[in-house]
């Protein structure tokens, strides 16, 4: 059973770290180039376009929230390691 919720949860892992890079790109194309893909796409914080805000943002929230769970269910260390060794 184990098995099977991990791999359900790396699924919800990889969504919303697909989400956020989504976000990041919408928001740096307003940053460098000042054109909202969300806005041009659905409007003016219309209905739809702040349901795509309000993901972008439940996702940030997972990955900042499961932070650790996710390292854990992915093996991956935390960072900085404290057993890092200087390269010789």
């Amino acid at each position: 059973m184990r098995d099977y919720n991990d791999r359900y949860m790396k699924g919800i892992d990889l969504i919303a770290a697909f989400v956020l890079a989504v976000g990041g790109l919408c928001w740096g194309s307003v940053g460098f180039f000042g054109v909202n893909p969300v806005e041009v796409v659905v409007g003016t914080m219309s209905p739809l376009s702040r349901l795509i805000y309000a993901i972008f943002g439940v996702a940030a929230l997972y990955e900042i929230f499961f932070y650790r769970v996710i390292q854990r269910r992915w093996e991956c260390s935390s960072w900085p390691v404290g057993t890092e060794r200087s390269p010789t």
